[in-house]
């Protein structure tokens, strides 16, 4: 997909990764649908982009109202050709801090919404058998570690989706990408940094919160360089070129050591249980 005007669709396009790669295409002649909480949210650079077409809706919309913003996008536009559920965030805390309602909530943006968007978009494609579907998961989707178990668990849940949906959409011209970023220098350590998003303490449990604060401004990654890999992968360029069929997409030297260790931990697994696994058939 290669085209010189394609027609992006980024949730969380206000800031961190949406909004980079919202004005990455942007600088490069496409059409940006940017979607945010309010309108207030996006940088002037949006605001007066005349291909940038800003919508002011919830993650946590009902889908009725998700896919009438995304039908309203398709008529238009003409099209969604990639869509990129950007949208997130991290709770953090360990499993006894996290409130019911706060786990409810961290997958209500980080699943569900992404869930609505998905399906609202799917047809559109369908019906003109081409379409790229960005899902951005995490490094802790791939190894989890404490400290956030929820958030761990919500990304987890995303890329269990999108390996069962990326079979079931391929034979539709319908592609389907996970990016896993690791630590990557934006503002959503920071907030985490700043107590946003944080759990009530408990005795005994690591602080999350001090860790954060300590990282930030010193993280590997380099978010640009994290977009400009995203929108090779789109658009079969560069580094990108011939990872079409690339489902899992790891961003930063520190993801792809969490990959490395999560290959190490399953093959002991394989090799040391083999004869249990294999004793439970008839």
């Amino acid at each position: 997909m290669s085209a010189n005007d394609l027609v992006w669709f980024i949730t969380g396009a206000n800031a961190g990764f949406g909004l980079l790669l919202s004005q990455l295409a942007l600088s490069k002649g496409h059409t940006v649908v940017a979607t945010a909480r309010a309108l207030s949210k996006f940088p002037e650079s949006l605001r007066t982009n005349h291909k940038a077409d800003l919508i002011e809706i919830q993650i946590t919309a009902p889908g009725s109202e998700i896919a009438a913003a995304i039908d309203a996008a398709v008529a238009k536009h003409g099209r969604i050709d990639v869509l990129v559920n950007n949208a997130g965030f991290g709770q953090i805390g360990a499993v006894e801090e996290v409130t019911e309602q706060e786990a409810r909530y961290q997958f209500d943006v980080n699943f569900f919404g992404l869930l609505n968007f998905t399906k609202a978009a799917i047809p559109h494609m369908r019906k003109r058998s081409s379409g790229v579907i960005i899902n951005i998961s995490s490094g802790v989707g791939i190894l989890a570690a404490q400290g956030a178990p929820v958030y761990a668990a919500s990304k987890f849940a995303v890329e269990g989706l999108s390996e069962s949906m990326a079979a079931e959409l391929k034979p539709f011209g319908i592609r389907t990408h996970i990016i896993e970023p690791g630590v990557f220098r934006t503002e959503f350590l920071a907030s985490q940094a700043a107590g946003k998003n944080v759990s009530q303490r408990k005795e005994g449990y690591v602080d999350m919160r001090g860790i954060l604060a300590g990282m930030h401004g010193s993280q590997p990654g380099n978010p640009e360089l994290g977009v400009q890999r995203i929108f090779e992968v789109v658009t079969g360029t560069g580094l990108g070129a011939g990872l079409e069929d690339q489902l899992r997409i790891p961003l930063g030297s520190d993801c792809f050591g969490m990959l490395k260790t999560k290959i190490g931990l399953l093959s002991q697994t394989a090799e040391k249980l083999e004869a249990v696994a294999t004793s439970t058939d008839y």
